[in-house]
């Protein structure tokens, strides 16, 4: 089965975890990215207004460490529950990313 969960999301960094190893010896960080902006929908604007949590590892992790709170971001990646057991909180997973300012 391969089916697409690809994201696509602009925003602010608004915090991040110190980095940090998994048992496996990968550098991960969290965090959470702040979305604003204003969307079309049935003809109309929308204002939409988030904030999700993130996930990076290895060297996506060391950059985004690096990066101060504030930092305009283009982020890709996918979106995964956060365990087992809160299925409904998704997670973004950030595989590359690119500086908006």
């Amino acid at each position: 089965m391969n089916l697409r969960n690809r994201v696509l999301i602009e925003g602010t960094l608004a915090t991040n975890s110190a980095l940090r190893t998994t048992p496996a010896g990968i550098e991960m960080i969290e965090g959470q990215i702040i979305h604003l902006s204003s969307q079309e929908e049935l003809g109309s604007t929308r204002k939409v207004e988030f904030e999700i949590n993130f996930l990076a590892m290895g060297t996506i992790a060391q950059a985004i460490s690096r990066l101060p709170q504030n930092t305009q971001l283009k982020c890709k990646g996918f979106l995964a529950a956060k365990n087992q057991r809160a299925r409904n909180i998704l997670v973004l997973h950030i595989d590359a990313f690119e500086l908006l300012n």
